[in-house]
């Protein structure tokens, strides 16, 4: 009996869930290593900290010493305190300034705007996930722990991959415990001949449900070394996706499994070696 090709793929991607799912739940290496979160990137600020100025020196007393005269003795220098909050605030304007046509033209392409809203968070530099073991995943939480509800989500993804089952994503609306926690996962998936994406949802580390279902299109370019730019629409229960520059869709998860939670880089493979790097990332509160 013949088994037709879609089937075949929809059965490796299913098996491949729950192998995932199994591996980022048992909180250690799988046989051939399971590369263990790592971030790999300079610490980024959220909001950017301020500079380290230092504290006022203590001027001398002068000493007491036996003159034929009385001496004058100068009044201590004053010397001002950093204000570190007003410092901080300066860095966060600057941080924002430089990224609001950025941020704008974005979410101009879902109807909305940066007149409501703030800047959640942004990508110091860019975070590199690497695989070499046998069905193999790895995840790096967003430096800074920010916690979204409502939010738009950006990044660039580049992928090089010699498996023909390779995955790059997002984490978002995890719990602290992303090897074991409920969340949310959008992934673009690697597919010899057929790149697909999806949202899932994972409940205590297990696989629970696909939000979406797995859409195939040619939004995404799967060539080795290509970069996709991905932006994400979450406002309740509804997501909206956005493949360069192109909207996927609108979706739905109607029992609001997860309203708000933490953010992580993914990667995952079944076989081979995998580099997911991702960069250019920022995160824009709709609230």
């Amino acid at each position: 009996m013949l088994i037709s090709p879609r089937f075949l793929k929809s059965t490796i991607v299913l098996s491949f869930y729950l192998v995932l799912m199994l591996v980022l739940g048992s909180g250690c290496a799988p046989p051939g290593g399971l590369a263990n979160p790592t971030n790999t990137a300079p610490p980024a600020t959220d909001p950017p900290q301020p500079s380290n100025t230092p504290e006022p020196t203590d001027t001398p007393v002068p000493t007491e010493t036996a003159t034929p005269s009385p001496t004058i003795t100068p009044e201590p220098t004053q010397t001002s305190t950093p204000d570190r909050s007003a410092t901080a605030a300066i860095q966060s304007t600057q941080t924002v300034e430089a990224l609001l046509p950025e941020i704008e033209g974005n979410l101009q392409m879902a109807g909305l705007s940066t007149d409501t809203g703030s800047l959640l968070w942004t990508q110091g530099d860019f975070v590199p996930l690497r695989l070499s073991s046998f069905e193999g995943a790895t995840y790096s939480p967003f430096l800074g722990e920010p916690q979204g509800s409502d939010f738009a989500l950006y990044t660039e993804i580049t992928w090089v991959s010699t498996s023909g089952l390779a995955g790059c994503g997002l984490i978002f609306r995890s719990e602290p415990d992303f090897g074991a926690g409920d969340q949310y996962i959008l992934e673009t998936i690697r597919l010899s001949g057929q790149p697909q994406w999806d949202i899932i949802y994972i409940e205590d580390g297990v696989f629970e449900k696909n939000v979406t279902g797995e859409v195939a299109t040619r939004a995404i370019d799967q060539k080795q070394g290509a970069t996709n730019k991905l932006l994400l629409i979450a406002e309740g229960e509804k997501f909206t996706v956005f493949i360069n520059d192109r909207r996927i869709g609108s979706y739905f998860d109607y029992v609001k499994s997860r309203l708000e939670g933490l953010f992580a880089f993914l990667a995952y493979q079944e076989s081979g070696e995998t580099t997911c790097t991702f960069d250019n990332t920022w995160v824009w509160s709709l609230q």
